[in-house]
């Protein structure tokens, strides 16, 4: 069961190779047409692929958001992915994915073509400045990259943006057109499952942050945890000031082993702390506690 507003059948209309690492793939169709964008510049949706030998995902059942699935055995296997730029005027929106070998996302990418079909979730964001922010810290690696790229298009003139990221080689670097000045630090060969993740190390690096300075940080969930417990309590800032968050999971297999037996335990606790009313980043911080109070 998941928890979305929507589902859309979205084809592919194209896919190429940005980089050696990412490929970029749009997606359209009839269904695409009432797509709504949630706005923010790192919104995230669920992309479900078909089982082998089916053409399309299967549809779920939705009732006040909640999926069910009339075949259990042809359950699409789902991932949550950033939405790198949403064509308003064509119903078009493109998502960048990071390829490797294994996992049901990277294969099925690697071997996209025009015509092809997934199901798309509706899509939420977490990006939230306040609007006195003036100096943006967006950190990521290359799963985060996607998110940072848009957000880096859509800030203002005025505005500056110190952006640090791993990248698994150095030709995956990418810059984008923005309005804001831009200060970009690469750490190739770092994070991405090939070593240590040296994020927090950047951060620490630089300069204590001012007032008006908001942190984004979205990489693998163990590296944002240690991000974020330096920048709560170390540094002292406030849920407003960030938005930190885990887009994957180092030794996934691992965790849904322990994971699985205590599900049910830990979505209910999940839907108290929602029905509790806290939202946002004390949500992720409420939700990470859980997590690591049970050992994950």
């Amino acid at each position: 069961m998941a928890r979305h507003d929507d589902f859309y059948l979205a084809e592919v209309v194209s896919a190429h190779r940005i980089t050696p690492n990412m490929i970029r793939i749009r997606f359209g169709g009839p269904e695409l047409a009432n797509f709504e964008t949630s706005g923010y510049p790192d919104e995230r949706l669920g992309v479900y692929f078909p089982n082998p030998g089916r053409p399309a995902p299967q549809r779920p059942s939705i009732d006040n958001g909640a999926w069910t699935f009339d075949d259990p055995d042809d359950e699409p296997e789902g991932r949550s992915y950033t939405v790198r730029k949403y064509h308003h005027d064509r119903g078009e929106l493109d998502i960048d994915f990071v390829v490797h070998e294994g996992g049901v996302a990277s294969s099925w990418a690697l071997a996209a073509e025009p015509g092809a079909i997934v199901g798309l979730s509706s899509a939420d964001g977490w990006f939230k400045p306040p609007v006195t922010t003036r100096n943006y810290v967006l950190v990521a690696d290359a799963t985060g990259l996607p998110g940072a790229g848009r957000i880096l298009e859509e800030l203002p003139s005025g505005v500056t943006a110190t952006v640090i990221t791993e990248i698994i080689d150095p030709a995956d670097v990418q810059t984008v057109s923005s309005s804001a000045s831009i200060d970009y630090r690469w750490l190739p060969g770092s994070g991405m499952g090939h070593g240590p993740s040296h994020l927090e190390h950047a951060i620490r690096a630089l300069p204590a942050p001012g007032s008006d300075t908001y942190y984004w940080v979205a990489a693998e969930a163990a590296a944002t945890r240690s991000i974020r417990k330096y920048l709560r309590k170390e540094l002292g800032l406030s849920a407003k000031d960030m938005c930190v968050i885990g887009y994957w999971r180092a030794n996934k297999e691992d965790f849904l082993r322990r994971y699985e037996p205590v599900q049910a335990s830990m979505l209910q606790r999940y839907g108290q702390l929602v029905d509790s009313g806290i939202e946002g980043q004390e949500l992720i911080d409420a939700w990470d506690a859980e997590l690591e109070r049970a050992g994950f």
